[in-house]
């Protein structure tokens, strides 16, 4: 009984002393994220005229549309990074001049698709968000789009992405990406 303690007290210690296999390192391992101190405000707007809704991180911008383009203040949609952070992607902006809809996406597939036959405008990158939610504290930033206005419209708010589907005549088109709230 003894000799039996002992042979399984050196066996236990030999097995925690092996290095640990990749999937359990993996596991124990947080995702990579940004800091989430570096995220800035992704300030959104709407253009009742034209109904269009603009999202940018240059205040600047945003206060341009608001004072020369009809555009109304909707306050701060979210918070995105500026610069590419540890596991973020590129969130690309485009505009379609003839639809005057703005669009954003992390999809560039789908980018070079409204580029080549949807009449869109490469607007480059407004900002990096997380494809998943797997950076804590993230939530997912809803897309939607009125077929009727012709308008691509994004929240983290669901009551508003829940009113905008049954009353305002938009399709819920997932989520397209993680943001910080606002």
């Amino acid at each position: 009984m003894k000799f039996s303690l002992i042979f399984v007290s050196a066996l236990l210690s030999l097995a925690a002393a092996l290095p640990a296999t990749e999937d359990s390192a993996a596991a124990a391992d947080p995702p990579p994220c940004g800091m989430r101190r570096r995220a800035v405000p992704f300030f959104r707007s709407f253009n009742p005229q034209i109904i269009d809704h603009f999202y940018t991180t240059n205040r600047a911008e945003d206060l341009n549309a608001i004072r020369n383009l009809g555009y109304r203040d909707e306050g701060i949609s979210s918070r995105i990074f500026r610069t590419r952070q540890p596991g973020t992607v590129r969130f690309f902006r485009l505009f379609s001049p003839t639809l005057t809809d703005h669009f954003y996406t992390t999809n560039n597939a789908e980018r070079m698709n409204a580029i080549r036959n949807l009449g869109y405008n490469d607007e480059g990158v407004a900002g990096f968000i997380y494809r998943n939610g797997r950076c804590p504290g993230t939530v997912p930033f809803f897309r939607l789009f009125s077929p009727t206005g012709t308008d691509h419209f994004y929240t983290t708010n669901n009551a508003e992405r829940m009113n905008a589907i049954r009353n305002l005549g938009y399709n819920d088109e997932g989520i397209a990406g993680f943001v910080y709230p606002a």
